[in-house]
């Protein structure tokens, strides 16, 4: 009798530290971080980027009609922890002023003809901080422009909501990628030295 009342009272014990041990399993899945790598390529249809610039006459702006590239992020709790790789491209033909003459001396001047792309790697970000779906961050990367590859740093914000999208601006001078800023009208209109590109770019 007391052997089958102990074994007994051993199936209970076991069967409650089962039951616990289950429990504690949901609980920590529950509770632990959702975290997820995923990849991704550029959203034309939700994508835009353009190039501002000024000159003897009057204020410019390029727009990107065209754009491609990759990205491999990590998402954490709904929002980006980590860019593990990422790309953006943009077909110099693709910049539109909205006047021929302009964009023809754009493309010269960006030595379209040997280089058609200009192209954007990603190397590293730091300063990262989230709130919500929201990350900034302060990244480094490789912008190529006319054949001349220069490192760059941007303050960017992405946006973890639908996608990834990707929004901040970089301001530089022509000079550094080696490009002449363009001139028309027989040299009597001339762009100054300094643009800014503007982008917002979702990754889907």
């Amino acid at each position: 009798m007391v052997s089958l009342t102990f074994t007994c009272y051993l199936y209970i014990i076991i069967k409650k530290s089962k039951a616990m041990r289950n429990l504690m399993i949901i609980m920590m899945l529950f509770f632990a971080p959702l975290v997820y790598g995923q990849q991704l390529t550029v959203n034309e249809s939700n994508t835009k980027l353009s190039i501002d610039g000024t000159s003897t006459v009057h204020d410019w702006t390029m727009v990107a009609e065209e754009f491609d590239g990759k990205a491999d992020v990590t998402i954490e709790d709904g929002a980006l922890k980590s860019i593990n790789s990422l790309s953006f491209n943009v077909p110099v033909e693709s910049l539109k002023s909205g006047k021929s003459g302009m964009d023809d001396n754009a493309y010269e001047a960006l030595k379209e003809e040997d280089h058609p792309i200009i192209k954007y790697e990603f190397r590293s970000m730091d300063n990262v901080k989230i709130n919500g779906n929201t990350t900034t961050m302060s990244t480094k990367g490789v912008l190529t422009i006319g054949g001349v590859s220069k490192i760059i740093n941007m303050n960017v914000t992405a946006d973890a909501s639908n996608g990834i999208k990707f929004s901040g601006d970089i301001t530089f001078k022509m000079s550094v990628f080696e490009i002449d800023p363009p001139t028309a009208v027989f040299g009597t209109i001339q762009t100054g030295d300094e643009v800014t590109i503007k982008f917002n770019a979702q990754y889907k």
